[in-house]
């Protein structure tokens, strides 16, 4: 039997759950409106106890690449891990933790467990401060104050103690596998960004590294190279994220606004193409060997940009090398009295690099930073300001009856290739000492010295790498006849071999542009090698008139089809494919004593038996593609005994061999037939 409910009954139960959950859904609002104030817009005395309680963290922005001319990287950032313990946590299984870490990450257990143990006590120092004054507080007594009367600001829990260095992910694996076997707390992992470059051996010096700029710095910046160089461009804008803990630290509550996301730092792509680098990494380390060179440098320039698509520089371990005898005046050690010129040891030179082999970001780019004189292989500008100038005639014959010219009371030459009879082409040929002071005493002094710096001597080539030396050219004040003479010799000018690829650019330039001076630089011209895609300037100054600046072509392609046939028979190098054309210089190496030092005694201004042989070349003759470099810092003994140490016997087949290898990756078609070489 059934009893049914009155259906007066059953509508006032309805409106009485009604109302309940009316009533409920209002104290919820209430509790969340009351929360949200709270958050808010918290009182004073509450915003005190919150505030401890947000924390920001910077989102770190990552930094672009750093790339070759074709988009290979060069230089890029990774994430790495790290250890972090937590030693408001970490006390429980303390002794664990300390075998677990010490064993995984290799540390001495004595060392860590000693560091571990001084954070857990000084958070207890700060957790006894803590609790006193918040009893003060809770008792309306006075706050602590220090010494001064200050009052003492309430102290923190660290919660942050790194242990070791990065670690790779297979130790990262073995971490987190401790922590879950012994069930380890106040153990994490941090993610860290790490610079990597990618070709370190081949191009260190040009991209440099990462490091703090002073012992008060926080963050690390570029500081040497590439990555010093660009470093606006490529490090980015940092984001960050704010948020409330909760009483165990995890995040609570983040408020609208309080993330701003990071900005990724932009690339960079160089103009150093990685497989050109290494093609003359690889030449230029066969060169020195055979050349028996203390060092070796090189450079190759794309005359039309101005991109430097490679600078390698080497230097070589030559254990019998003699350390010169510098004399301190300041010193009790009198100076030393030289052996004869015919019985010197062979002195070392170089300027030692101790970071050389270690860390080849901090080596010295000896490419822009180590001058030398150079030689013949600077004739051509002070022949081409005097043909443009109309100063050498074209159907002008120089005679000299004997290899000995005196140009003034107090000054001889001789030609190491004596001509009777010389055009101003087969002085440039044949490379006369004597047709080159007779051409240099046609030019006015400030003229010639005003064509010097024009041409981007004595002044930094605007690559802007660290350390770049300006190179030296005598004052307007202090040239002389002597200085006049020299200079046209490639004497009494300091260069890098930067600058002198740079100003054989004029030579290797076409049409309009030719006799022009590029703007040389370490960024990548645009892509397809399309000028100026990446809007930087390309500033251009004419040094020579245009025809001028081809004429010399000529003589100087004669001079490398003679380099290539010594080359031919004695090393029995292969028929090139490219024409080209080029000057080779030998200079004697200057001794210039270190600041405070002085030279021995009976020592002259130079090495008595040691050169700097160099040849700069441009290829292919006909349309040149690139401007080629090579500097041999003081060949072997033997070289010298077999006058074989020019520039034409140990650099130029050197330049030759990077031709070969370069213009066929370039896409560059030979245009040199086996029966069409060069000719005398």
């Amino acid at each position: 039997m059934s009893t049914a409910i009155p259906a007066q009954e059953s509508v006032h139960t309805h409106r009485v759950l009604l109302a309940l959950r009316i009533a409920i859904i209002i104290g919820l609002m209430l509790v969340l409106g009351r929360v949200a104030q709270l958050q808010l817009f918290p009182s004073e005395a509450l915003a005190d106890h919150i505030q401890p309680r947000a924390t920001t963290h910077t989102l770190g922005a990552t930094r672009g690449d750093l790339l070759d001319r074709r988009g290979r990287v060069l230089a890029t950032t990774r994430v790495a891990r790290r250890v972090i313990v937590d030693p408001t946590t970490i006390e429980k299984n303390l002794d664990q933790a300390v075998v677990g870490l010490s064993e995984t990450l290799e540390l001495n257990p004595g060392e860590l467990g000693a560091r571990i143990i001084g954070a857990v006590m000084e958070n207890k120092r700060r957790a006894e401060i803590i609790a006193e004054m918040e009893q003060r507080e809770r008792d309306g007594l006075a706050p602590l104050v220090d010494e001064a009367g200050e009052a003492i600001t309430k102290p923190r829990l660290s919660r942050y103690l790194p242990i070791g260095g990065l670690i790779d992910l297979e130790t990262a694996e073995a971490i987190k596998a401790l922590k879950k076997e012994h069930k380890l707390s106040g153990i994490f992992l941090e993610d860290q960004q790490v610079r990597q470059a990618s070709a370190s051996p081949l191009v260190g010096s040009i991209i440099g590294k990462l490091g703090f700029e002073n012992d008060k710095a926080v963050e690390r910046t570029g500081i040497v190279g590439a990555e010093e160089l660009f470093h606006e461009r490529l490090e980015g804008h940092d984001g960050s994220l704010t948020y409330v803990r909760d009483a165990s630290g995890g995040p609570l509550w983040v408020q609208r606004g309080a993330w701003t996301e990071e900005q990724r730092g932009d690339d960079v792509r160089l103009s150093i193409d990685l497989e050109i680098q290494r093609i003359v990494q690889e030449e230029l380390q066969k060169g020195v060997a055979h050349a028996d060179a203390a060092g070796g440098r090189a450079v190759v320039v794309n005359p039309h940009t101005g991109e430097v698509l490679a600078m390698v520089d080497i230097i070589r371990d030559i254990p019998d090398l003699v350390e010169f005898p510098w004399y301190d005046p300041k010193g009790d050690i009198p100076a030393q009295t030289l052996p004869d010129k015919s019985q010197r040891p062979r002195w070392r030179v170089l300027e030692p690099d101790t970071q050389r082999g270690k860390d080849e970001a901090l080596t010295r780019n000896r490419c822009v930073r180590d001058l030398y004189e150079p030689g013949s292989t600077f004739k051509p500008f002070i022949w081409s300001l005097a043909k443009t100038k109309g100063l050498l005639p074209d159907d002008e014959v120089l005679r000299f009856d004997v290899n000995y010219y005196q140009p003034y009371p107090g000054r001889s030459l001789e030609d190491v290739t004596f001509r009777k009879e010389l055009t101003w082409d087969s002085v440039m040929e044949f490379s006369s000492n004597m047709g080159m002071s007779i051409a240099s005493s046609r030019l006015d002094m400030l003229q010639t010295r005003n064509t010097i710096r024009s041409l981007g001597f004595g002044s930094k080539s605007g690559l802007g790498i660290m350390g770049e030396q300006p190179g030296l050219v005598t004052s307007a004040e202090n040239w002389s006849k002597w200085t006049q003479t020299s200079v046209a010799m490639g004497y009494e000018v300091a260069v890098t071999p930067v600058q002198m690829a740079r100003a054989f650019s004029v030579f290797a330039r076409e049409g309009n542009m030719s006799g022009t001076l590029p703007q040389l630089r370490l960024t990548a011209a645009g892509l397809d090698d399309r000028r100026g895609l990446t809007k930087d300037e390309i500033i251009i100054e004419r040094v020579f008139d245009p025809e001028v600046a081809r004429r010399v072509r000529g003589p100087m392609g004669l001079v490398a089809g003679r380099m290539d046939r010594n080359n031919q028979s004695v090393n029995d190098a292969p028929e090139p494919k490219y024409s080209m054309f080029g000057k080779s210089g030998t200079a004697y190496i200057p001794c210039i004593p270190p600041q405070g030092m002085r030279r021995p005694n009976n020592s002259g201004g130079y090495f008595a038996k040691q050169y700097n042989s160099s040849f700069i070349a441009a290829a292919p003759a006909t349309a040149p593609e690139i401007v080629v470099l090579v500097v041999m810092d003081d060949p072997g003994p033997e070289h010298i005994a077999q006058r074989r140490h020019y520039g034409s016997w140990v650099a130029g087949p050197v330049v030759r061999s990077i031709t070969e290898r370069v213009l066929p990756y370039l896409g560059v078609e030979p245009d040199v037939l086996e029966d069409d070489q060069a000719g005398d």
